[in-house]
């Protein structure tokens, strides 16, 4: 076997392997973990995931896919309603990109439940739980707001530092003088309670 064959063979091992690995990511009652170089479909395996869950459950709230920008969130909901209406008016396919194939399939399957559900996704995208971590965050806290402790109106801080020496400070004026381990603490410090709330 020459090393153009043996190449050959090997490029045939690892696309039969990666096609199996994007297969068993579909499957919903598993969790995967995806890592993969840019450009090599990592997107699109997760719109198929989210597909794939939607198809299977009672209310589309029920799936939350996360993602750390405002800008991802939108590009990913943006895509799934995509292949949804594309679905829905028998786009045509491209040969070239077999994985869309996947992707209308599961579409299909979306559009099914979304039938027999009432979800008029269609009508309402919103209904798709696509948002950044402190989107998530937010809407506990407002849905939540006694147990959160935080109030009606929660904000973000750009900068937390100031928070953090706040929070810093005030754990220090709270705390018990007859706990031996923060009279620990500041004896160790020479009663600097600076630097022990620059230390907390």
């Amino acid at each position: 076997m020459n090393e153009a064959t043996r190449l050959h063979g090997d490029d045939e091992l690892l696309l039969r392997e990666d096609g199996i690995a994007r297969r068993d990511a579909l499957d919903a009652t598993r969790s995967f973990l995806v890592q993969a170089p840019a450009g090599s479909g990592k997107t699109e395996l997760l719109i198929q995931r989210l597909l794939a869950l939607l198809a299977r459950v009672d209310e589309p709230e029920r799936i939350l896919a996360l993602t750390f920008t405002r800008k991802a969130a939108g590009e990913m909901r943006e895509r799934v309603v995509e292949a949804l209406s594309a679905a829905a008016r028998q786009d045509p396919l491209d040969p070239d990109q077999p994985h869309l194939a996947v992707t209308r399939e599961l579409a299909h399957a979306v559009l099914a439940q979304d039938a027999r559900r009432g979800w008029a996704l269609a009508l309402h995208p919103a209904r798709l739980r696509i948002m950044t971590f402190d989107a998530l965050t937010t809407w506990i806290v407002r849905n939540a707001p006694f147990a959160a402790g935080l109030g009606p109106a929660p904000g973000y801080a750009e900068d937390a530092n100031g928070l953090y020496a706040e929070a810093a400070a005030a754990a220090i004026v709270d705390a018990p003088a007859d706990d031996a381990q923060w009279r620990r603490l500041l004896v160790h410090l020479h009663n600097d309670a600076d630097q022990a709330a620059r230390l907390v």
